[in-house]
């Protein structure tokens, strides 16, 4: 990512040669310092780091991927709540029907992401898990088709991923993790180089085009949800601290024969006991479990949760070869990661313990990993992440395309000072940036496009299927590079923007001509946990395919200094904003957080709007008039009460959901707000006081609605 310019570099040379010299002080010193660190912690790395953003993007909805993925899963009848207990009784007689021998299972029930009842067992101690799909009222297993699905993108995301069952995986999370610091460390030095973080926090100029535009949108996609990256970066460390940070762990967890007592650690961690976490020696041999009442314990669970949703059933032998039940409630019942548990003894269903930690360092730990994964998000809570996963994407991008962009602007100003004919090729180190800039930005979408058309287009019955789709994504991705590398200019982006568009485009057609779970089938229906992905791959080929025509109809012609002169002073500002007003273009299930994430949003939209109005730029594009310093001030704060006032009553939660999850809504929203308020002042500043007075009436009726 490219960093802001100063205010120097912003200038145009005549001007910057009539600026005096300042002398130097410590603290512009610091400040370039910073920009250099955040120009090359960016660039370094910058194209891995798109590749993990994209990925961790799309793992939102991992879920739903696998079921696209696997459209034998389409038709499964839904499961209704208070059937969870007769579920798990049909899934497990169908295991130990098709397994006699199974030492360990464990069983994850069917929700409203995923309508199939999910077993892991193997029949060895030490073995392999290997994945059966039931039908929940059968519980007869489903036969699917070989697919990594959604878990690619979540595996490639964390350990970059090149194979189905893995190959260099710790190497991979380690350099992710170099990736992620380096992401961290941009953000920081981003916020310390931006001069005006709070004076241009709203302001977007696309209309002004070249490096200006540029240095907008990436400002604008950094600052307006710069909560949700820092977020996400800290805990995408924090999540494998154990592997970047051994050393604490190997101090307190010191073991009598001077190797690190990891077992007792995690035991810890998670508020289990070592001795049910011992691992077994390999080849010892794991005598078969019995047949678990597991009506009784799933009933005497979901009594001491008041009814709570049970999310998995776990059964294994602990160290001493005794069989145990482990019971953990639903994700989405808590931000934190890992729900409480219950233990039972399997033969009696006697419970025998509640593994549910907390202390402060386990807490915070269990919540800051559930913020990364974001299973307690409801459908438009994690839609709203998705999209704050999107700009960061387009943060990256704009950063990489910046400093091309930047590169080229000096080389032209070069050129007009020494008055020599401009080079016919770019330099080899800008041809090789912009080159990866095509193959990664452009070429990474069409490669996810491709890898999701072959889980479609290769035979079901051809061997290492799985493996044979990610070499399909492996190969379009290094086709773009090549592709890109070969062609760095406007071409190679328009066409190969333009491949990813028809991809994404053709990817419902290609569903509807292969399987029956398509937008036919699954819109009239109101199956939206299927019709929303296909719905999702039209606006994204839509998205792509208007970049690629903005680009193909764009002159390619770079712009003299006399054109932009004119084109600077064709875009001043012009008098008196007495501009003519256009016209304004005119239940799924309920989640827990859908009420207080609608009044959040209103009220955090309007007192967005109203701080934005207390800026005198804001103010004077928005109502044709300067406003006295008294008005601003006051408008400012009014900004402020509403959005104190919003965070207070996101923490009145009805009653069984925790405070937690009603800020985090709140959070979230904050963001969204900010980029919808920065949207209503660059195309509609005019309305932006209707608007925000409107929002603040309507957040009104939106909280007393759900009281």
């Amino acid at each position: 990512m490219s960093t802001a310019p100063t205010t120097e570099s912003a200038l145009p040379a005549p001007a910057r040669a009539k600026t005096p010299t300042k002398a130097p002080n410590d603290r512009e010193g610091f400040r370039q310092a910073m920009s250099w660190l955040h120009t090359w912690a960016g660039l370094v790395l910058g194209w891995l780091l798109f590749a993990i953003f994209l990925t961790g993007t799309l793992s939102f909805f991992r879920n739903e991927l696998n079921l696209w993925t696997h459209p034998e899963l389409h038709g499964l009848p839904t499961t209704a709540a208070g059937t969870e207990t007769n579920t798990a009784e049909k899934a497990l007689a169908a295991l130990h029907r098709k397994v006699p021998d199974v030492t360990q299972w464990i069983m994850h029930l069917p929700d409203e992401r995923d309508p199939a009842v999910n077993v892991l067992w193997r029949g060895s101690g030490n073995g392999r898990f290997e994945t059966l799909r039931m039908n929940p009222q059968t519980g007869e297993p489903v036969d699917i088709r070989q697919s990594m699905g959604g878990d690619f993108f979540y595996r490639f995301h964390f350990e970059l991923r090149t194979a189905q069952k893995g190959r260099w995986t710790l190497e991979g999370r380690w350099v992710v993790g170099v990736a992620t610091l380096l992401m961290f460390m941009a953000l920081l030095t981003g916020v310390v180089t931006h001069r005006r973080i709070f004076k241009d926090f709203f302001t977007f100029r696309p209309g002004k085009g070249g490096q200006r535009a540029w240095l907008d949108a990436h400002n604008v996609s950094g600052v307006l949800v710069l909560p949700f990256y820092l977020m996400i970066t800290f805990s995408g460390l924090m999540i494998f601290h154990s592997m970047y940070l051994p050393s604490g762990i190997a101090t307190a967890y010191a073991g009598a024969d001077g190797k690190v007592d990891s077992n007792t650690y995690f035991a810890d961690l998670q508020g289990d006991q070592p001795e049910r976490r011992a691992r077994r020696e390999p080849g010892a041999k794991v005598e078969p479990l019995p047949l678990i009442p597991v009506a009784t314990i799933l009933t005497a669970a979901q009594k001491h949760w008041d009814g709570g949703r049970i999310g998995s059933i776990q059964a294994r032998r602990d160290a001493k070869g005794k069989p145990v039940v482990e019971v953990t409630r639903h994700e989405g019942d808590r931000l934190q990661y890992r729900p409480p548990r219950l233990l039972f003894d399997a033969t009696t269903a006697q419970p025998v313990g509640e593994l549910n930690p907390t202390s402060a360092a386990v807490t915070t730990y269990g919540v800051l990993y559930g913020l990364h994964m974001a299973r307690f998000a409801s459908p438009g809570l994690r839609w709203a992440l998705f999209g704050f996963g999107l700009l960061g994407c387009l943060m990256i991008a704009t950063g990489m395309v910046l400093w091309s962009v930047k590169r080229s602007a000096q080389a032209q100003r070069k050129v007009a000072a020494q008055a020599t004919p401009a080079p016919q090729r770019l330099p080899l180190g800008e041809r090789l940036v912009a080159g990866l800039n095509i193959g990664t930005l452009a070429g990474l979408p069409l490669a996810c496009a491709v890898f999701l058309a072959a889980n479609r287009l290769l035979p079901l019955e051809l061997p290492q299927r799985a493996d044979t789709e990610l070499a399909c994504f492996f190969a379009t991705w290094g086709l773009a590079l090549v592709w890109g590398l070969l062609c760095p200019r406007r071409l190679g982006w328009t066409a190969v923007l333009g491949l990813a568009a028809a991809a994404w485009a053709l990817l419902p057609v290609l569903n509807a001509l292969t399987t029956s779970a398509h937008l036919g089938a699954t819109l009239p229906a109101g199956d939206w946990t299927w019709a929303a992905l296909d719905l999702a791959f039209l606006a994204a080929g839509a998205v792509l395919g208007a970049v690629a025509w903005h680009l193909h109809r764009r002159s390619p012609a770079p712009a003299t200094p006399a054109k932009r002169a004119a084109r600077t002073h064709a875009a001043a500002p012009q008098a008196p904003p007495h501009r003519q007003r256009t016209p304004c273009p005119t239940r799924p299930r309920k989640s827990l957080q859908e009420p207080e994430a609608m009044s959040a949003f209103l009220f955090c939209f309007a007192a967005w709007l109203a701080m934005a109005l207390g800026m005198d730029k804001h103010h004077e594009d928005a109502l044709g008039r300067e406003a006295s310093p008294a008005r601003l001030r006051h408008l400012r704060s009014a900004g402020w009460v509403i959005l104190l006032a919003s965070l207070w009553l996101a923490t009145r939660t009805p009653a069984g959901v925790p405070a937690s999850l009603g800020v985090t809504a709140w959070a979230v929203a904050l963001s969204v707000a900010a980029v919808a308020a920065t949207a209503a002042l660059t195309w509609l500043p005019q309305r932006a006081a209707p608007l925000g007075a409107a929002s603040l009436a309507a957040g009104l009726l939106a909280y007393l609605s759900g009281l």
